[in-house]
């Protein structure tokens, strides 16, 4: 007798991969970031362990395409629109305060994406995906950076230091907010952080 679910029917590769990342998700939120397994997502999917791995290969290629494309959905959401045409104090602020919105939305989710990240910069097999999860998200501050100061036809000094100072004072406001949840600090929190950035040098 076999101890394996029936694979359900035909997907493509492309949809398969998805499928199973969505599964990969709901192991993570409901069991932790360490549960996540080849067999632990087969169950969830409902299919035979053989699928997820044709599927992925190996664990490690299954958390480097979820953290691939969980850290882009999250960039993708956060980042979609334009900074605001104004200083870059209030673009900041802005941008910060729909990033928290976004982790207040769903905060299991963004506390084992979060988990999931720290797991894989510890490990040698996946160092190089959370490596890539930075970079892509970097990439997507950067672009909307860049489109900010060509609005206002002005150039920092240091682009890659205020994207670097972005990520960072994103990550440590999610981390503040996932912590206290204090909602009632939040808009004066942000104003802080957004405030240093009035001091970046901009020149025309």
């Amino acid at each position: 007798m076999k101890d394996e679910p029936q694979s359900r029917p035909y997907l493509g590769v492309t949809e398969r991969r998805q499928q199973l990342l969505d599964a990969a998700v709901e192991v993570m939120v409901a069991e932790g970031a360490a549960a996540l397994s080849l067999r632990s997502v087969a169950q969830r999917a409902g299919v035979a362990h053989r699928v997820v791995n044709y599927a992925f290969g190996s664990k490690a290629s299954l958390v480097a395409a979820l953290l691939q494309r969980e850290s882009e959905r999250l960039a993708a959401r956060v980042w979609a629109d334009p900074l605001p045409v104004d200083t870059l104090e209030v673009a900041v602020a802005a941008a910060l305060g729909s990033f928290l919105a976004e982790v207040r939305s769903d905060p299991r989710r963004y506390e084992r994406l979060a988990e999931l990240t720290a797991l894989a910069r510890a490990s040698d097999a996946l160092v190089d995906a959370a490596r890539a999860e930075s970079e892509a998200y970097r990439r997507m501050i950067a672009e909307r950076l860049e489109l900010w100061c060509a609005q206002r036809s002005v150039s920092l000094a240091s682009p890659q230091v205020v994207v670097s100072a972005i990520h960072a004072a994103a990550d440590g406001l999610a981390e503040w907010w996932l912590t206290t949840r204090d909602d009632a600090q939040v808009e004066a929190v942000i104003a802080v952080l957004a405030g240093g950035f009035a001091r970046v040098a901009a020149t025309q």
